[in-house]
């Protein structure tokens, strides 16, 4: 990447390309902090240094999500405004803003309920995005979330849902498995916690959540991991067919309280793969484990560069979403 970062996150824009947005570098959390915004084209292969406009304010740990051709960026933590930098703390914001593509710029959008940093944002169907879980840092006192907001993009607004997480978590993995249901995995304090979060709406009385359904641990407990879905083989069969549908849980770390203090944190490189068909996590390595373990990640998932095909092959004809790549 042209900068370093952790604590970002990314979206996939509607031309193809995936945009990088904030985090902090290697100088950490304050004065690394960071407002710009890089884009990846998979298709060149090639990254584009400050390819879009900076974020109005710098911010790490921070919700991501794309919808209606439009990348939201929900809560995170920053630095106080209009304070010396020296006497300047880190907060964790309501504020989200709107980025539109075209016109290269920035908008604000109603602010969230609850302050949260570590929060995974997720589009469900084409006009909802949830929030959920993350962190409000109350006078250095953190305060795991358990609550999920949905903004509603045509009515411009949060709201928290009565129903809550089994658990309070954040910089969990969240993808969504339907227009209806999120697969919430992980999260710190290092869950191995895994449920499916049901939401329900009603034309009169706005959003509801039902009860949430338990779903098998994880082998390893990890924070900082992120979660998206992927078209998949089905077990035992091989690429190209990808017909079944595939939650993929990337990175994070897990802390280990009762280990010397050297040996506490784990930074993983599995990918554990869950199929929303079977209700279960695969035994099988359908996807290898990242290069190197990492935590604090940004995950996108787009369309990558179309793979040769052999001069043998004349009616080899791709399924829909048959290239993916993950970033």
């Amino acid at each position: 990447m042209p900068t370093r970062r952790a604590g970002s996150a990314a979206a996939l824009l509607d031309d193809g390309r995936m945009m990088i947005i904030g985090g902090y570098d290697e100088r950490g959390i304050a004065e690394g902090l960071l407002a710009s915004c890089d884009i990846f084209d998979p298709v060149a292969g090639a990254w584009i240094e400050d390819g879009a406009a900076p974020l109005p304010r710098s911010r790490w740990g921070h919700g991501c999500a794309s919808l209606q051709g439009k990348v939201y960026v929900v809560g995170g933590c920053s630095l106080q405004l209009d304070a010396p930098s020296q006497e300047s703390f880190m907060e964790t914001l309501r504020q989200c803003d709107i980025y539109l593509p075209k016109e290269n710029r920035w908008i604000p959008t109603a602010p969230l309920q609850i302050a949260r940093s570590g929060t995974r944002v997720v589009a469900l169907g084409s006009r909802v995005l949830t929030a959920i879980g993350g962190c409000d840092d109350v006078f250095g006192r953190a305060e795991t979330q358990p609550t999920v907001e949905l903004y509603d993009v045509e009515n411009q607004h949060w709201s928290v849902l009565q129903h809550r997480l089994t658990h309070p978590r954040t910089t969990a993995g969240a993808a969504a498995i339907d227009g209806k249901a999120l697969l919430v995995v992980g999260g710190a304090p290092s869950y191995s916690t895994v449920e499916v979060y049901r939401v329900q709406t009603a034309a009169d009385a706005g959003f509801a959540a039902r009860e949430g359904e338990k779903v098998a641990d994880l082998s390893d407990g990890r924070m900082g991991c992120q979660a998206a879905v992927l078209a998949l083989p089905s077990p035992e069969k091989t690429y190209p067919v990808v017909e079944r549908r595939c939650v993929v849980v990337v990175g994070g770390e897990r802390c280990d309280e009762d280990v010397p203090e050297y040996q506490r944190i784990k930074q993983l490189a599995g990918v554990p793969v869950y199929d929303t068909q079977l209700g279960q996590w695969r035994k099988d390595d359908i996807v290898p484990p990242l290069p190197c373990p990492r935590t604090a990640v940004a995950v996108c998932v787009g369309l990558a560069r179309p793979l040769m095909r052999s001069t043998q092959t004349t009616s080899c004809v791709p399924l829909p979403g048959t290239h993916k790549s993950t970033l």
